[in-house]
């Protein structure tokens, strides 16, 4: 198992900016596979909890639990979890926001959100999030697995339901984070911390909105990102999206409906705005380097010379938290929003 190490493996290792590329990380179980993973599942399993003496699996009488309605059926869910497994992206954001700190992730999810606070515990790597191994999690004796649709289909929950309980929300989080959260807050026993941050956060935007002058409403932010092959704005249905819509700022005509727009370098002015906000990770790794030697690029371009956002000095490169999960990503965006824009 690779353990999470809260700080130097956290900035040792960074983000690409995430859905984009998860999307593409893992097919679905095959037939076959499954076939095999559900014959050596049960050995697992067993061997697993042959440590315990009267726990859920065992003694359903046990614990006390409720029952979940999701997207593959329903789950009895313990009370009080006391060791969750995460598998989705926006997942993992929503139940820390909560003050829940899993047991257990992958990697390629939690490596990407370094905005979240440092745990008190390892969170153990399991893999894959869309093929995650089913033996390191049997061995973590969950009491609970939490996923999305994103990240978990049918077959793969039909294994994972054979480790512990298992819930499966029908949506990502990329415009419904909010939702996402109170849904976990419920299926947690944490809905009135979900509640506490909804409330939180409808001040904070209270707030800034409040000292948001009268002309800077109309100004029109742009948000993208650049990789090495490819220049990505973020659209109003995404993440920061969401946000700037409810801090009530405009956006670039060709973002106002979009998720994530791709656009070429002959089009690079698809990109600009009164303001333009770059996603660049903050990190010394590779694939950082990368992200900022393709910014570098693009601006040694004679294109990006003609941008009004460049030529009026509002470009600001900010941290890969604007490609966030939740309630902890969304207040950091706030706070840059009022650092660049409300001043």
């Amino acid at each position: 198992m690779l353990p999470f190490s809260p700080l130097s493996t956290r900035w040792a290792k960074l983000t690409q900016v995430r859905l984009t590329h998860l999307a593409q990380v893992a097919l679905p179980f095959s037939r076959q596979r499954r076939r095999l993973l559900l014959l050596g599942l049960g050995v697992a399993v067993a061997t697993a909890c042959s440590g315990r003496s009267q726990t859920a699996s065992l003694d359903p009488q046990a614990i006390e639990t409720k029952l979940v309605q999701h997207a593959y059926g329903e789950a009895q869910v313990p009370i009080n979890p006391a060791r969750v497994v995460v598998l989705g992206f926006y997942t993992l954001e929503a139940v820390m926001a909560l003050g829940v700190e899993p047991v257990a992730s992958s990697g390629m999810i939690f490596n990407n959100l370094l905005h979240l606070p440092y745990p008190d515990r390892e969170i153990v790597d399991i893999g894959n999030p869309r093929e995650p191994s089913l033996e390191q999690i049997a061995a973590l004796k969950p009491d609970l697995i939490l996923s999305s649709k994103g990240f978990t289909n049918e077959d793969t929950y039909a294994l994972l339901s054979q480790v512990a309980s298992t819930v499966v929300f029908d949506i990502d989080g990329g415009t419904n984070w909010q939702t996402l959260t109170r849904q976990y807050g419920e299926v947690l026993d944490k809905a009135a911390e979900a509640e506490q941050l909804e409330a939180n956060y409808a001040a904070k935007l209270q707030a800034f909105q409040t000292q948001l002058p009268k002309a800077a409403r109309q100004i029109e932010v742009s948000v993208t990102y650049f990789a090495p092959e490819r220049i990505s704005a973020f659209g109003k249905e995404t993440f920061p999206g969401t946000v700037l819509a409810a801090a009530g700022l405009s956006r670039p005509s060709q973002q106002a409906d979009a998720e994530i727009l791709q656009v070429s370098l002959e089009r690079l002015s698809d990109i600009d705005g009164d303001v333009l906000f770059v996603v660049e990770p903050q990190s010394q790794t590779k694939e950082a380097g990368n992200v900022r030697a393709a910014l570098e690029r693009i601006k040694a371009n004679p294109l990006w010379a003609q941008l009004e956002a460049v030529q009026a000095g509002r470009v600001y490169e900010v941290d890969a938290h604007w490609a966030g999960a939740g309630y902890i990503a969304a207040n950091l965006v706030l706070d840059d929003l009022l650092k660049y824009v409300a001043n």
